[in-house]
């Protein structure tokens, strides 16, 4: 580790073998729960679920973070080499389809010090913010069979209000690039090689989101794209905005861009994700990664479908959102600027519930 620490874009220079950097890490890898999951995409939790190991601290530390009790607090238990190593060996005795190391990117070194003590048999999931340096993920590269990153913004103004760092698309797209350019298999309905770019659709934000899309679409790889609508308010903000699901009308929206761009490969993921019981349970009063209080719907990882193309599957949510007349969206629409990010920069419509945001 080193002692003026430059692994992820934050570069805070820490000492980590004495203090905790930015990201919250320290010299050893502290794990806040690990277990089963079932609702990652079906390619991933497929069979027994996922062997998810969820990581605490994070450099990116998104304002609405689902996991936010562990991505600022230090929960958990610290793990040497030989202890991520029985994490993984247990993962796989247990049935897991694949270990995923959920927000790991900030214990990279130790992570290649647990690999080194053992190699699982089954595949390695990095699933990351993809908020981190080449550099870092070509020393990851050579244990990681199966990339799952998020690109999360796309305007520097939105992605300085939710983490305080301007330059996220700047630093994430090259890292997205790299991790898609991984070649896809499967094993049966295991993704046994490859990269799934995911996206989750926030309120207010639904141009940025179509941004992502194109973006992603201009890349041209095999990656698959998982469009999330779960975003669930988890925690107070300052940002009055996030303190709301997002709309069918909303996700409609991203949906056509989808649509549009002629994605194939799709995961779509209906709105009625957005459920308290699909956020992992960190408290401690479970062993299971979820709660056991019937809060969640039935479903697994059914709650994502998969078109092949994005053209034939409609969820129902946007199905059953009332279109606008041509008149009404143009009227409705604002201006093609760039004003702050703010409630008083948008427009709410009432006959929808929905906000909208011009470019920023």
């Amino acid at each position: 580790m080193s002692h003026n620490c430059t692994l992820c874009p934050v570069n805070c220079g820490a000492d980590r073998e004495k203090t905790e950097g930015a990201c919250g890490g320290g010299l050893y890898a502290r794990v806040a729960k690990y277990g089963l999951h079932p609702y990652e995409e079906p390619c991933i939790s497929c069979g027994a679920g996922s062997g998810t190991v969820f990581f605490s601290g994070c450099a990116l530390r998104c304002a609405f973070c689902q996991n936010h009790e562990i991505s600022r607090a230090a929960i958990g238990k610290e793990y040497d080499a030989k202890g991520l190593a029985g994490i993984f060996r247990e993962l796989e005795e247990m049935g897991a389809a694949n270990i995923n190391l959920v927000t790991a990117a900030h214990y990279i070194p130790q992570l290649a010090a647990a690999f080194a003590v053992y190699r699982p048999k089954i595949p390695v999931v990095y699933n990351t913010h993809a908020y981190e340096k080449p550099e870092a993920l070509r020393a990851i590269d050579r244990y990681v069979d199966v990339y799952l990153p998020d690109l999360k913004y796309f305007s520097p103004k939105i992605s300085e209000r939710y983490t305080g760092n301007a330059d996220y698309f700047d630093v994430a797209f090259p890292a997205v690039k790299f991790m898609a350019a991984r070649k896809v298999s499967f094993d049966g309905e295991r993704m046994v090689t490859g990269c799934i770019v995911r996206h989750l659709i926030l309120p207010l934000c639904t141009d940025d989101s179509v941004r992502i899309v194109r973006a992603f679409a201009s890349l041209g790889s095999e990656a698959y794209f998982s469009l999330m609508g779960q975003y669930t308010p988890c925690q107070e903000t300052p940002y009055p905005e996030l303190s709301r699901r997002i709309t069918p009308r909303e996700y409609k929206k991203v949906l056509a861009a989808v649509r549009e761009c002629g994605l194939e490969r799709v995961y779509l993921q209906d709105i009625s994700s957005a459920n308290a019981g699909y956020v992992p349970d960190f408290s401690g009063r479970t062993q299971t990664l979820f709660p056991s209080d019937g809060a969640k719907p039935a479903g697994g990882c059914a709650r994502f479908t998969f078109a092949r193309t994005a053209s034939s599957v409609l969820p129902a949510c946007a199905r059953a959102a009332r279109p606008l007349r041509a008149a009404r969206r143009r009227a409705a629409l604002p201006a093609r600027r760039s004003p702050p990010l703010s409630l008083s920069s948008c427009r709410y419509f009432a006959e929808t519930d929905d906000f909208y945001v011009s470019d920023v």
